[in-house]
């Protein structure tokens, strides 16, 4: 399991109090993807971690002309894996205030994914929008949660979007009912103060919610996934998938004056040695 300090970049904070300051509305972060970048992240980004390991690469290819707003959206490639068997990517925001991310502030997350469709014979790159809400219920040897959530396309069943939220007893994929169809549609997660539950939401319409209500948070981690058929290795052009507007925030104010700083976090991303194809 990764330990880090989470200090807010100059980028972060200031998209953060721009955003407050126009909508007067909370905590607001929002990456368009429209300036360009040097090396593998844009700016504010990074690899996801893997707590059991050496995580897989995923790697931020900013020049895609096919984008929701703007000219530009994100290409999100699976680069490579350390083991053979895995079988996705991920990125994340660096900068995700912890306090603000707490239950009693409504945090959502919120992001336009480009759905290429999906083959009847064989399996396609999918994405997914994901979360690690904090522990809450140590069951897992008595010492560890699964709160992993995550929501959207699943390459090896691809008729619908799904969403999972895992921890005790919980009851796998859930189907939404809605149809993949090819084009932008935008995935949102928020976890509600009244009752704990963390709703889900397709093109703005309410598609599930989540088994279990004992969330303190929505979690500092969050991200994206590109997943696929493993090995990467027998994939001739590495998968990918595309996305823009990702956007994160909750009612969260800070006191007059405060300045809005990250807090200490734990890299809880992924309890991936489990069951394949969850």
């Amino acid at each position: 399991m990764k330990r880090r300090t989470v200090i807010c970049s100059i980028f972060a904070l200031v998209i953060a109090v721009f955003g407050m300051a126009q909508a007067e509305a909370g905590y607001h972060v929002a990456f368009d993807f429209e300036s360009g970048w040097t090396g593998d992240y844009a700016p504010g980004w990074e690899n996801s971690a893997y707590r059991h390991g050496e995580a897989p690469v995923g790697k931020m290819m900013q020049q895609v002309s096919t984008a929701y707003s703007g000219s530009y959206g994100m290409k999100l490639i699976a680069d490579s894996t350390p083991e053979s068997w895995m079988w996705w990517a991920a990125v994340s925001p660096i900068d995700v205030s912890a306090v603000a991310m707490q239950k009693q502030y409504d945090p959502w997350i919120s992001v336009r994914y480009y759905d290429e469709g999906s083959s009847p014979t064989a399996d396609d790159p999918a994405g997914q929008l994901y979360a690690v809400p904090s522990w809450v219920n140590p069951y897992i040897n008595g010492s560890e949660d699964w709160t992993d959530i995550q929501f959207g396309a699943r390459f090896n069943v691809e008729d619908n979007y799904y969403h999972v939220a895992v921890g005790e007893g919980h009851p796998g994929w859930q189907n939404t009912g809605v149809a993949r169809t090819v084009g932008w549609h935008q995935l949102k997660m928020q976890l509600s103060s009244a009752d704990g539950y963390v709703r889900f939401y397709v093109d703005g319409a309410l598609v599930g919610q989540s088994y279990r209500n004992d969330y303190s948070d929505l979690g500092p981690e969050t991200g994206l996934y590109t997943m696929f058929n493993d090995p990467l290795s027998a994939w001739a052009t590495k998968p990918y998938t595309i996305w823009d507007d990702f956007e994160f925030g909750s009612t969260f104010v800070p006191a007059p004056g405060a300045v809005l700083l990250g807090s200490v976090g734990i890299g809880l991303v992924g309890w991936f040695r489990r069951r394949k194809r969850l």
